[in-house]
């Protein structure tokens, strides 16, 4: 991976760890400090702080009863936490003394919602949804990133982010990038690629989206106009389910993967300028 500024290899990430059981299905992660990240998982609404240095626990807080959380990011000292039904929590604090601040619900004709991430640069909150906008076939084809103001008192999503499937994949063929397959039933080989957002984060150096589909194990790269930078078929062995994705400040890349049948695994890539 490195048709942008700066590349990672995605076949040998620096650090791999296991994560405890309890966290299989961890689904979203966010940066907290140089040595620490927060994730949530499916079925518990708490927040798991994790060591860098070894993949441990550090510490945990519940914030609510149990629930699909699908989202986390970090807005300065507070935490965003996202239901897949589009309800988000706000906490304030750190730890055992998170408290939640503030619920509000997402006004997105999305039904089922999964990426929480903050892009610094605008100082908004970005939102993946996992799902297409069902009746026109333009609404089958379009992938949205919406975005709210943290800090405005009414949280109005807006769009930052239209893109076209059938034009990333046009796009990845033109600079030689593979695309999954399918064979339709009259022999006819088309992509198969789905796109179906399970996280999002911006990269604090290129400034580059990068989106994960856990449905097809892929990473998405594109610009802020929405062009494609990259695509990258991820390690099936090594992350079966890539479900949230976060970066340090000197631009390294964290993902982590449930586990579905195996041990859940947290993976730390190099970013190489």
């Amino acid at each position: 991976m490195g048709r942008g500024q700066g590349k990672y290899n995605m076949l040998r990430p620096s650090i791999v760890f296991e994560l405890p059981a309890f966290l299989t299905e961890v689904s979203a992660l966010t940066d907290v400090d140089e040595n620490t990240i927060a994730c949530v998982h499916d079925e518990a609404a708490s927040v798991y702080f994790v060591s860098l240095r070894d993949g441990s626990v550090l510490d945990s807080m519940t914030f609510s009863g149990p629930a699909d959380m699908e989202g986390l990011t970090r807005v300065g000292n507070e935490f965003f936490a996202l239901r897949s039904d589009g309800l988000v929590f706000h906490l304030g604090g750190r730890a055992s003394r998170l408290s939640v601040r503030d619920t509000f619900w997402l006004d997105v004709p999305n039904k089922n919602i999964e990426g929480l991430g903050y892009d610094e640069r605008k100082g908004l909150v970005l939102i993946s949804p996992k799902d297409f906008v069902k009746g026109a076939k333009e609404g089958k084809d379009e992938r949205v990133i919406y975005a709210i103001d943290p800090n405005a008192k009414e949280h109005v999503p807006s769009v930052v982010l239209r893109l076209s499937l059938e034009g990333l994949v046009e796009q990845a063929e033109r600079k030689g990038i593979a695309t999954p397959r399918r064979r339709k039933d009259d022999g006819q080989e088309v992509s198969s690629l789905k796109l179906r957002y399970s996280s999002v984060a911006v990269h604090p150096i290129t400034d580059h989206y990068y989106l994960l589909s856990a449905a097809d194990r892929t990473l998405l790269v594109v610009d802020r106009s929405g062009t494609l930078i990259d695509l990258v078929m991820l390690d099936e062995e090594l992350l079966p389910k890539p479900e949230g994705i976060t970066f340090m400040p000197n631009g390294d890349m964290w993902i982590s993967s449930e586990g579905k049948g195996r041990t859940p695994v947290l993976a730390r890539y190099a970013f190489q300028k």
